[in-house]
């Protein structure tokens, strides 16, 4: 193998391993909570949003949560101490479920997108993601499941 061909290798090798650990990291972001269910409300820790490094305490953005009988989990958004958002990541569309991006869930079904507060940013789908109310007291959040 000739030299320019060995290093134009080992760069593409080099870079493919890069690609890939920011991929795994990226992976890691998502957060799984098993939160408490009873009478139609689900209960989730707000101390499951807490990331802890080397004494500095930071937030994830969001969080998920799957439900026994459901089919698609809910994603709780963090906006502040006590602001929250739980969404169902089912798409209005056709009922696919929904990945999670950060701050927007889209649909690998058909490209729909949505914001973290549950609009439709890009069709095909036109309504809304099912939203559930959220209250929150010291310690925890309540999503209340049906009314």
């Amino acid at each position: 193998m000739e030299r320019r061909n060995f290093i134009k290798q080992c760069g593409l090798l080099g870079a493919s391993c890069l690609g890939l650990s920011l991929f795994i990291e990226s992976c890691g972001a998502t957060h799984y909570v098993q939160g408490i269910a009873s009478n139609n409300r689900l209960q989730i820790n707000k101390s499951d949003f807490i990331i802890l490094k080397k004494d500095k305490t930071t937030f994830r953005k969001y969080i998920i949560t799957k439900l026994e009988n459901s089919d698609c989990p809910i994603v709780v958004y963090r906006f502040s101490e006590n602001n929250f958002s739980a969404l169902l990541l089912r798409c209005t569309h056709q009922g696919n479920e929904l990945n999670v991006n950060g701050d927007m869930l889209t649909c690998s079904a058909h490209g729909s997108e949505f914001s973290n507060k549950g609009d439709v940013i890009q069709g095909p789908a036109e309504q809304k993601l099912k939203s559930f109310p959220v209250t929150t007291d010291e310690k925890n959040i309540y999503i209340q499941l049906a009314a």
